[in-house]
């Protein structure tokens, strides 16, 4: 490879007939030899500037030779010049390629020396990640967290969002947008797949990439450790394709997402644990585990007495968006508000608990279909009249509740399955109703 830059060949094509000059000396009156070792002489002295092309100085000497003449000096002075000018071309030719060659090299090695130094800078992202959502221990928490790190990742990112939930029933629980600013979109059945089969998934619309990474709560559960089912989730990142610096980042991203499978099985802990206390410390209410014990009791004894047997499971609409306009502690107070409705609703010998986060779920014997229908409306009208703070009466939080009533050949969990399906359609209907459970299949459970 060429190193040093070759002489111009207008320069080396002058010293080729400076050469010639020299040679036409002897027909001047030089001795021939010593014409011919005056052009040898300066062919040596030019080699230091022009390297092997000075010996194109030393062509014309042919001239000397027998038969030779002047016509024959001015012919072999051309084409010592010609010469030097095509090998100084040649030689300038290959200077430029490894010039460029040289370039191209120092901008790969810029170019990965700043996807190193982008990549060293996202680090402490990640170990940022693991502290803050190790420590969260609500899943609001977790998602506003999950999404500011990703978008601290992948800052070129249009949208990131977290959708998390149990089974097919997954929500949008926090959204940033281009400029940081909170944004939502309810889930599709690209988000339920992922969320509930485990695996990635990449979609690309014309410029648009969105990337989809599973976030997994406690895998065993799904392995059949019993239990609830887990919570799941994805963490999904969309942007333009021109916009992707580097596969790094993405990298990066799918390793932010295992992590938060890891803080995600953390708050279901934290959730189930919560679940296994007899009440519930924020609510009063019972349980989850709990109601669950009394609610197998209350089915035993409907079923000897031959009476019908209500379940519902009650959903409260928008605390998310509560929470950030007012605060966790107003959010709080929502949830006593709302476990406040239903104690003073609910008849005598009904028992309702607090199922997780903003889930409720009650039970009430002797109703059934109209009676299940009516009752979880009063318990919905007494939610949206509660005031969680009655210094603050603007406040109000409404509810979405599913019921259902115990079928002859079901157990309770399968019923509680159908409340909570017809609590989601509830939702999808437009939230602050009630629907019934009755045209909803039952499912083992």
């Amino acid at each position: 490879m060429t190193t040093v830059a070759p002489p111009s060949p207008w320069r080396a094509a002058a010293f080729a007939l400076a050469g010639g000059g020299v040679v036409g000396l002897a027909w001047a009156g030089l001795h021939p030899g010593a014409a011919a070792a005056l052009a040898g002489g300066l062919a040596l002295a030019g080699w230091p500037v022009l390297g092997p092309l000075a010996l194109t100085a030393a062509l014309p000497a042919a001239a000397l030779l027998p038969g030779g003449g002047l016509p024959a000096l001015a012919g072999w002075s051309v084409a010592a010049a010609a010469a030097a000018t095509g090998l100084a071309l040649v030689d300038e030719a290959r200077y430029r390629a490894a010039a460029r060659r040289v370039q191209d090299e120092l901008r790969d090695a810029e170019h990965e020396r700043q996807v190193l130094q982008r990549t060293i800078e996202r680090y402490p992202v990640l170990m940022d990640a693991c502290m803050e959502l190790s420590a969260a221990r609500d899943l609001d928490r977790f998602a506003m967290t999950l999404c500011e790190r990703a978008r601290g990742l992948l800052p070129e990112a249009r949208e990131v969002l977290v959708h998390l939930g149990r089974g097919r029933q997954i929500t949008c629980r926090a959204g940033l947008g281009a400029g940081g600013q909170p944004t939502a979109r309810d889930p599709g059945e690209d988000e339920i797949y992922v969320a509930n089969e485990a695996r990635p998934l990449t979609r690309r619309d014309g410029p648009e990439l969105r990337c989809l990474l599973p976030l997994r709560g406690d895998r065993r559960r799904d392995e059949g450790g019993g239990g609830p089912d887990p919570v799941r989730g994805v963490l999904s990142a969309g942007f333009q394709v021109a916009t992707v610096g580097d596969r790094v980042a993405i990298e990066l991203l799918a390793a932010l997402a295992r992590i938060g499978g890891l803080g995600l099985a953390a708050v279901d802990l934290v959730d189930q644990a919560r679940g296994l206390a007899l009440h519930d410390d924020l609510t009063g209410l019972f349980g989850r585990h709990e109601f669950l014990r009394r609610l197998d009791e209350q089915l035993a004894q409907a079923r000897r007495q031959g009476e019908a047997l209500m379940v519902a499971m009650c959903d409260m609409d928008r605390l998310k968006a509560y929470n950030d306009r007012y605060g966790h502690p107003a959010g709080d107070a929502a949830l006593r508000a709302v476990a406040g409705a239903m104690r003073a609703t609910l008849p005598a010998g009904a028992i309702a608990c607090r199922w997780g986060g903003e889930e409720f779920a009650f039970l009430a014997a002797g109703h059934g279909e109209a009676a299940a229908l009516q009752l979880g409306d009063e318990v919905r009208r007494a939610i949206a009249a509660a005031l969680p703070d009655p210094a603050h009466p603007e406040r109000r939080v409404t509810a979405s509740i599913g019921v259902a009533v115990l079928r002859a050949d079901e157990g309770a969990k399968a019923a509680l399955v159908r409340a909570d399906a017809a609590c989601y359609r509830a939702k999808a209907e437009g939230r602050d109703r009630v629907s019934s459970a009755a045209d909803i299949p039952s499912v083992s459970a």
